[in-house]
């Protein structure tokens, strides 16, 4: 009888234990709780903003404000995406049981990554913030919760799933990076929301579209921008540095002398005067692969944990200054080539993709408004620029952006023209290329400036333009007097910005 009873007790207290372990079990994967641990790491971001208006460059628009989110990486350090900071004039940041804003400063933001590092004045804030270890954790299918701090600074929290990971363009810069898809979100995301699997946090909000979708940066690329920037030598990531093809048509295989049985590779289309590669490809190699990576002939390999990513990633997701291997095959047989991982910043570019926070480059002399051609002065046309904007500029833009030269460093552009007596039968000039200032060849916008030096005893100023357009002739004894009135007339604050 004592032997039954001791069973009972064994069996009831094992259930017991059980039961009281597996509620441990639940609450350690209970996404629930994380709104209370979340309190003392997440933040609220107000900012001001605003950009300048590119057909009238010396003036910008009224600033607005916006609002964004991040989550801390150490006690005074905010992590959010270069997204919500572009065109910053002023960053301020709220969080959790501080009704009193705390003034952010940049420290590092990466456009092609699309992440930025904030600095907050410990001097404004109370207790400081816990840091969150982003985890690299990847389960296809699992359910992920987003958490943010709401206006009233409090943590609310949304539900998906991971979807899938794909390799696509920054939405800040030209770059292809990693993102992690999260799908059928029970409430819309927005930029700088943390993203969780359970306790461990796997990437921050960088998009999302009305599919109930949003793109995660994950946390590999959180953790490689973290430990580049943590000996204050920021280097970034690498750029790809020509432009590739899929290499689909038997012909054109046939063309390049490759053997029936080979399946692979795609094709250099175009090499670049920039990025990674650049040095050492030429146009018509075919990449079969990269750092011991088959490339198929649509430009994705096999990765052992997200399934089939395009080839930028083997690139982009290396440190400048890094190798990577290329199997090519390259005039009629294969060669194995090594380059080193390089990037470029967007000013080199001869027509640059972004000019965040930056007042546009331009010269106005006698009415005559030059600028320099950037992604930002042709998206001033709206949705749909590139079918707008004149066919000639958008040549360049698209074949000619990663391709500056000594010979050619900027796009130079006559705007438009401010009527005055001075141009008279020149008012309806617009949207040109500019190709000679005073018989010199304009590389970039500030040979203008010395064009004009270099004649000082000439009565003319003469203009040339691409495409055979008429030529200017401006009459320099009037545009002293012509550019006060201008000033003056068009509110124009300044004459000259060069950034240089």
């Amino acid at each position: 009888m004592n032997m039954i009873r001791s069973t009972i007790v064994i069996i009831w207290l094992t259930a017991l234990v059980t039961a009281f372990c597996g509620q441990l079990i639940a609450a350690e994967d209970a996404p629930a709780d994380m709104t209370e641990i979340m309190k003392q790491s997440l933040v609220r971001l107000n900012i001001s903003a605003y950009r300048y208006e590119q057909h009238q460059p010396w003036r910008h628009a009224d600033i607005s404000e916006r609002s964004g989110f991040g989550c801390a990486v150490g006690e005074y350090q905010v992590l959010t995406t270069a997204y919500n900071v572009a065109d910053a004039a002023f960053i301020k940041v709220r969080k959790y049981g501080q009704n009193e804003f705390i003034p952010a400063t940049v420290k590092v933001v990466d456009y092609e990554s699309n992440l930025c590092l904030l600095e907050l004045d410990p001097n404004a804030m109370g207790e400081p913030l816990k840091a969150v270890e982003f985890v690299d954790e990847y389960n296809k299918g699992a359910e992920v919760n987003f958490y943010w701090l709401s206006s009233a600074a409090q943590v609310h929290d949304g539900r998906g799933y991971l979807d899938r990971a794909t390799v696509i363009k920054s939405t800040t810069s030209y770059s292809k990076f990693i993102n992690y898809i999260a799908s059928n979100t029970s409430t819309s995301t927005t930029a700088g929301q943390l993203y969780c699997i359970g306790r461990k946090p796997i990437g921050i909000a960088c998009w999302a579209n009305q599919n109930k979708e949003a793109g995660l940066i994950p946390a590999q690329t959180i953790n490689n921008f973290l430990a580049d920037i943590a000996d204050g030598n920021s280097t970034g990531f690498g750029a790809v540095g020509f432009k590739a093809a899929k290499l689909l048509d038997p012909s054109m295989r046939t063309f390049l002398k490759m053997p029936a049985s080979m399946k692979e590779g795609i094709l250099v289309a175009d090499v670049y005067n920039l990025g990674t590669g650049s040095d050492i490809l030429k146009a018509d190699d075919v990449i079969l692969a990269i750092d011991g990576q088959s490339i198929n002939s649509n430009g994705r390999y096999e990765h052992s944990k997200y399934e089939r990513l395009l080839f930028d990633n083997l690139i982009t997701g290396k440190a400048v200054g890094d190798k990577v291997a290329f199997g090519l095959w390259r005039d009629g047989q294969k060669v194995q080539v090594e380059a080193e991982v390089k990037n470029f910043k967007a000013s080199d570019m001869l027509v640059p993709y972004y000019e965040y926070g930056l007042q546009p480059e331009y010269i106005v002399t006698a009415g005559f408004i030059f600028q320099k051609l950037a992604r930002s002065y042709l998206a001033a046309w709206g949705d749909n620029w590139a079918g707008k904007v004149e066919p000639h500029f958008y040549h360049y833009y698209r074949d000619m952006a990663f391709k500056p030269s000594d010979q050619r460093r900027d796009i130079v552009v006559l705007s438009y023209v401010l009527p005055a007596e001075i141009n008279l039968g020149y008012k309806g000039l617009s949207q040109l290329i500019v190709k000679k200032f005073n018989g010199r060849t304009i590389t970039a916008i500030e040979d203008i400036i010395e064009a004009r030096k270099a004649n000082p005893d000439s009565k003319f100023d003469v203009v040339e333009f691409e495409l055979d357009n008429p030529i200017v002739v401006i009459d320099r004894e009037k545009s002293v007097e012509a550019d006060r009135l201008i000033k003056q007339r068009y509110g124009v604050s300044k004459l000259v910005n060069i950034n240089r």
